[in-house]
């Protein structure tokens, strides 16, 4: 879950991405095409993405884009009400939202049901050095 509250994004040269995480790119300013008009800051809420190396209280980099590539990380909206943080699994007829873990299964959406808004870019960790080691 993210929080609803948009921050600011944090520069980009304190932007890193998780190297444990192919999903997630390093975000530097030489990429142009991350500018404040297509991209903004989202505090990471609750621990469900800990898989994907995501955690209570980071700050995500969200690139606003409605196409991305498969098993990538991304915020949607699903039937126009509930914000989601989650791994998108692409096929011709829909996305599947992957189960952030066992107890979770995967749901499949039709494109008419879900609205994706934008990718992961990169993550900063408040306290990625206590958390972590």
């Amino acid at each position: 879950m993210i929080a609803s509250r948009p921050i600011e994004p944090a520069t980009a040269s304190r932007v890193a991405a998780s190297t444990r995480n192919p999903a997630l790119k390093r975000v530097t300013g030489e990429q142009r095409e991350v500018t404040r008009r297509n991209t903004y800051a989202l505090r990471v809420r609750g621990h469900r993405m800990q898989q994907y190396n995501l955690f209570d209280g980071d700050v995500i980099v969200i690139h606003r884009q409605q196409r991305g590539g498969h098993r990538e990380i991304a915020t949607a909206t699903i039937n126009q009400r509930e914000i989601a943080l989650k791994e998108l699994s692409i096929s011709r007829l829909g996305l599947r939202l992957c189960a952030e873990g066992e107890a979770m299964p995967t749901v499949f959406l039709h494109n008419s049901d879900i609205q994706v808004l934008g990718m992961v870019m990169g993550v900063e960790s408040p306290a990625a050095t206590t958390r972590r080691h």
